[in-house]
């Protein structure tokens, strides 16, 4: 189904998920997006109103016409692609464009703006001790894990719909995560046991 294979047979006007999942992986998004991940995206592209239910529970890709050559509906659906990768709804579409290099977001800048003000809290650090006690390591770890854990939960609401269940939102963000957390310099190991304290 590759459309540089040789063959430049058009799609055919609607297909099954399972070959629209095909085509999308082989076609469009980057090569380490996983096929239980691509069933989201295809929901999600679903929500974006990028593919539209046809008859016989199969989809159609919303702009391609009849007479279309395979290499026109390949362009037209990047086409729509991209246009939707910089729109607010589509916010999450650079994650999966795979045959354009586009520069990633910021975690920060995917959550609503709204959610990123900072409100005037005190937080007294912890104290110094030598023995930290299992409860203050688990309170240490949360600590740090609650920004990702809030990022989480505002960018997973963002991507849900009426196709896109909180499954599918999950598979989403986390691949997100993966790619942005990929481009991250990664920092020195630090052990949170006791030994390191005595």
């Amino acid at each position: 189904m590759r459309s540089d294979s040789g063959s430049n047979i058009p799609l055919p006007k609607s297909m099954q998920v399972s070959d629209w999942v095909k085509l999308l992986t082989e076609d469009f998004t980057p090569d380490d997006l996983d096929k239980e991940t691509a069933y989201s995206l295809l929901h999600y592209l679903e929500d974006l109103k990028l593919l539209i239910p046809f008859e016989n529970d199969t989809l159609k890709w919303k702009e391609l016409r009849d007479g279309m050559a395979l290499k026109e509906q390949i362009q037209v659906m990047r086409d729509g692609m991209m246009r939707m990768a910089h729109t607010e709804i589509g916010f999450a579409m650079p994650f999966f464009i795979g045959f354009e290099k586009l520069k990633l977001p910021a975690i920060e800048s995917l959550l609503e703006p709204k959610q990123l003000t900072v409100k005037n809290k005190t937080i007294s650090k912890p104290e110094l001790t030598s023995d930290l006690n299992n409860l203050q390591i688990v309170k240490k770890v949360g600590r740090q894990l609650k920004p990702f854990l809030e990022a989480e939960s505002i960018i997973v609401k963002r991507l849900l719909g009426k196709r896109t269940s909180k499954a599918d939102a999950r598979n989403l963000f986390q691949y997100m995560f993966g790619k942005i957390n990929s481009k991250a310099q990664p920092r020195k190991w630090e052990q949170l046991s006791r030994k390191r304290h005595r």
